[in-house]
């Protein structure tokens, strides 16, 4: 993601979180973004930081704000163009995590809240991030038939549910409890993505490699 788009995204996320003073004057998301681009063609800094979220100025500093600022004048000025003079349609959303790192998006529509995802997709593969998530899942369940829907085509044809469950239920019991602890305790490291492939470095000298096939992402290697 670029920095102008950090910079524009991350005011978006006080939609959802209060706490800086100007947040009772922050009634609506239309108001944070009319506030936001009043300050930033004021010059006002300091107030267009004091609009960011909670976690925008827990991951970047005053003065890394600052310095993003002035190294993207040219696009923070057409961006604060578009925020005051185009027709925006404001969605505003929820995420609700539970158990083990599962989460459901929720929308307000129509003025109630209503389920955005959906709550029965218990093994997507539709990011990187959900493959490994839901690869642990089928794991930790004993789900081998759905474990299988993982393995690239490449091994797929020789593999088989029984020795799935071999393989993660075997004489290397132990080994497989730590691995699945370990990937457990990086969900949240950064992914490298490019093109069909992925990867996820964690710990100290461990990598996740997933492959999209035939348009889902699929587990490489664990690590």
């Amino acid at each position: 993601m670029s920095r102008r788009r950090l910079l524009v995204l991350g005011s978006v996320g006080l939609l959802a979180v209060a706490g800086c003073p100007k947040a009772s004057t922050v009634n609506h998301p239309e108001d944070a973004l009319k506030a936001y681009a009043g300050a930033l063609e004021r010059g006002d800094h300091d107030g267009a930081y004091e609009l960011m979220s909670v976690e925008f100025r827990k991951k970047h500093t005053r003065d890394d704000f600052l310095r993003m600022l002035r190294a993207h004048t040219a696009d923070l000025k057409q961006s604060v163009a578009q925020l005051k003079g185009a027709p925006r349609v404001v969605q505003v959303e929820a995420i609700v995590t539970f158990g083990k790192g599962d989460s459901l998006k929720l929308v307000l529509s129509e003025g109630r809240w209503r389920i955005a995802s959906d709550p029965v997709d218990f093994y997507s593969q539709r990011t990187p991030v959900e493959a490994l998530r839901s690869f642990i899942r089928a794991i930790e369940r004993h789900r081998y038939d759905v474990v299988l829907r993982f393995v690239p085509n490449v091994w797929a044809e020789s593999m088989t549910v029984e020795k799935l469950r071999k393989q993660w239920e075997g004489d290397q019991q132990e080994e497989v409890t730590a691995l699945l602890k370990n990937l457990r305790a990086n969900l949240n490291a950064p992914i490298r993505r490019k093109g069909d492939r992925a990867t996820m470095p964690y710990g100290d000298r461990f990598e996740v490699r997933f492959v999209r096939e035939d348009g889902v992402w699929k587990i490489e290697d664990p690590d």
